[in-house]
């Protein structure tokens, strides 16, 4: 999305608070992964490597795997990218900090 775009819709419409984008978030997990905690990231952590690169600032929430695999193994975390100005869900998969 072009900046000036983004600016009228910065002022057009009210921000996505942290607070939106966790219900948004959490109406994308599968029902098994309803009762894991979500944590929220105002910017990009350290250890998360998402490569796609996003249009809008995005809130990083970390999310509970849905696949019911046992929680004790080695593996990424998930990530759920939603977009500040928006709401819109940019990314919803592996943050790449395994090992």
């Amino acid at each position: 999305m072009k900046d000036w775009l983004k600016q009228m819709l910065g002022r057009m419409f009210q921000p996505i608070s942290r607070s939106d984008a966790l219900r948004i978030a959490s109406h994308a997990l599968v029902n098994g992964a309803k009762g894991g905690r979500l944590i929220c990231h105002d910017t990009q952590p350290d250890n998360c490597r998402i490569y796609q690169t996003q249009t809008e600032p995005c809130w990083y929430i970390y999310a509970p795997w849905s696949d019911h695999k046992e929680v004790m193994m080695l593996r990424s975390s998930r990530v759920i990218l939603v977009g500040k100005l928006t709401g819109i869900i940019h990314y919803d998969g592996s943050a790449q900090d395994e090992g």
